[in-house]
């Protein structure tokens, strides 16, 4: 067997023993902090984010440094963290790298609801030749660290397969290199869904920072919701 097959069995028995991530969902976990220690419960596993549900939310501080301990059914974990976001009966951390090393998750990066638009501004054959395109305005759905969603008017370039060099604006812009994996035909407009290759390193971190961002607004606005739903029931 050559040295790549070797490395790809090795990488497979790994994955093998990694646990995956969802185990930890809904399981006690205990916070300590520098000045305080609470139990919660673990309601949010995706991404680059973990939830706790815990009524002293408020006495942790952003940007805290603190300890998880999660009971799960594979045992006791303990993991670092730091505070990320808090709201109503929770508090938002973000993940440590050593999560990667020691647990799966089954989606690779999160995606999120975000306004903003791109350019086709060239199309690659396959060969890699980079050909002019009539440039074409596109609204943006949806976004992850390295997918995309969008829809526009129709055209050749807009098949599945189609490979496409890009100009995104959520708030910030930067160049990508996409692939339309799917598409669907609407009423007006073709809506697609591509792999994203963003092609300036520097501005992965505003994009994880926006989809971290999003992440904690859509679980803050539903445990709004949920608390408004149990007021409204009595």
């Amino acid at each position: 067997m050559t040295q790549n097959g070797d490395n790809k069995v090795v990488l497979s028995e790994l994955e093998k023993e990694l646990l995956p991530l969802n185990v930890l969902l809904h399981c006690r976990t205990v916070v300590e902090g520098k000045n305080f220690v609470t139990t919660g419960v673990m309601t949010y596993v995706e991404g680059e984010l973990f939830e706790v549900e815990l009524h002293e939310y408020e006495q942790f501080e952003l940007g805290e440094t603190v300890k998880l301990t999660v009971y799960s059914p594979a045992g006791i974990q303990s993991l670092p963290s730091i505070v990320f976001a808090k709201y109503e009966g929770a508090i938002a951390l973000l993940q440590p790298p050593e999560v990667l090393k020691r647990f799966k998750e089954r989606r690779e990066h999160p995606r999120v609801e975000i306004n903003g638009n791109a350019q086709i501004v060239q199309v690659l054959s396959g060969s890699g030749e980079e050909l002019a395109v009539e440039s074409s305005a596109l609204t943006v759905h949806d976004i992850s660290i390295s997918g995309i969603s969008f829809s526009g008017v129709d055209a050749p370039h807009m098949a599945t397969k189609s490979r496409l060099k890009a100009r995104v604006d959520i708030g910030f812009g930067f160049n990508c290199e996409l692939e339309i994996v799917r598409r669907e035909r609407l009423e007006d407009s073709t809506l697609c869904g591509a792999k994203m290759h963003v092609l300036e390193p520097e501005m992965l971190r505003p994009l994880r920072a926006l989809i971290l961002r999003q992440q904690v607004e859509k679980n803050a606005q539903s445990r709004r919701d949920l608390g408004k739903k149990r007021t409204f029931n009595g």
